[in-house]
């Protein structure tokens, strides 16, 4: 299915019913009090997020939705029946934003959390509720208060403890599908990856449910990004709400990766530096293709050095043949350890 992160929707709750203007009529009682009952509440508008949608892609084929508005009051002190709620179902991430003004109106970052968005119009009273001593029958009822109607635009940000960051063909999806069992469809040519993947890490222990890691596998950034280029900026907000970044580089001489490393950096500074703030971790994969063992022991010196100094820690992997695998789940490990919250 194809990945969609933006789309914009009309939004309306319903209008309240109208008030009725009715008096008694039974037989023996010719002049009977008012009797007309109140209008119903119009229905809510109301956001849900849940685990089971990954994409905003049907809202570009439904764009409108309209609670129902609520029933008019009937005679017998008969309230009119309240409009049904509608309830938009959403991806995890999903911010709601009012497309005039660009207020956030809701932040949905949690399986199953709700929120009202728009409230429905309230019932009109009906000419009952106008009767007193003065005024024994009231020829004058309510109309039903006006639902609110909004456009807003939907934007995903997907949720992940660790975001996976790297240039096209560094082997991201491999490396999530090593780590979690996801299975991303993987080819040898740039910009495989053109949705986020996402995978849940369990650690040791697959059956500890309280405890998992999801790793957000970020399509692949290019020079330019931050600017608009390649598929990178559509995916660099997804980053945001990753807690901690694993850099991943493919293996070159050490110019290359320090090129590659510092390139990725830049355009996620340019894009937003406190990005730069989180947890980082790096890893250079494909080590199996520099065969040359003196050689590639110079590149790991060189590298773990650099990484050093800039306090990352960086591991050694080839994602393909499972080299060095288990040292960054060691890490991970910690990283799991260190988690208090269930997901």
């Amino acid at each position: 299915m194809k990945f969609v992160d933006n789309a914009i929707i009309t939004i309306a709750s319903g209008n309240g019913g109208r008030g009725a203007v009715s008096f008694r009529r039974e037989k023996f009682i010719p002049k009977g009090g008012p009797d007309g009952g109140d209008g119903g509440k119009g229905g809510d508008v109301i956001f849900k997020a849940s685990h089971n949608i990954t994409s905003l892609l049907d809202f570009r084929y439904k764009p409108r939705y309209i609670a129902e508005k609520g029933g008019n009051g009937q005679g017998n002190n008969k309230k009119g029946r309240d409009g049904k709620d509608v309830v938009i179902t959403v991806p995890i991430g999903t911010t709601v934003i009012d497309f005039d003004s660009g207020e956030i109106m809701a932040d949905l970052a949690k399986d199953g959390e709700e929120t009202v968005l728009l409230r429905g119009g309230i019932g009109g009273k009906g000419n009952t509720f106008f009767k007193s001593s003065t005024q024994r029958r009231p020829r004058f009822a309510q109309p039903g208060i006006s639902g609110v109607t909004r456009k807003v635009r939907l934007v995903l940000k997907s949720l992940g403890d660790i975001g996976l960051v790297g240039f096209p063909n560094a082997g991201k999806s491999t490396l999530i599908s090593k780590l979690t069992g996801s299975h991303a469809k993987i080819a040898s040519y740039p910009f495989t990856t053109k949705t986020p993947n996402l995978g849940v890490y369990t650690g040791d222990n697959p059956d500890e449910s309280a405890k998992t890691l999801t790793i957000v596998d970020i399509p692949g950034i290019i020079e330019g990004a931050s600017e608009g280029a390649g598929l990178g900026l559509k995916f660099l907000s997804h980053i945001e709400r990753s807690n901690i970044l694993l850099h991943l580089i493919e293996i070159g001489t050490f110019k290359e990766i320090k090129a590659s490393y510092e390139a990725v950096v830049k355009e996620i500074t340019e894009y937003d530096e406190n990005i730069l703030k989180k947890e980082r971790i790096a890893a250079v994969n494909k080590i199996d293709l520099i065969t040359d063992k003196r050689k590639l022991n110079k590149i790991i010196k060189e590298t773990a050095e650099f990484f050093s100094e800039r306090n990352i820690p960086v591991y050694f992997i080839s994602a393909v043949q499972g080299t060095g695998i288990d040292e960054l789940k060691n890490e991970l490990n910690l990283i799991l350890n260190k988690k208090n919250i269930a997901v």
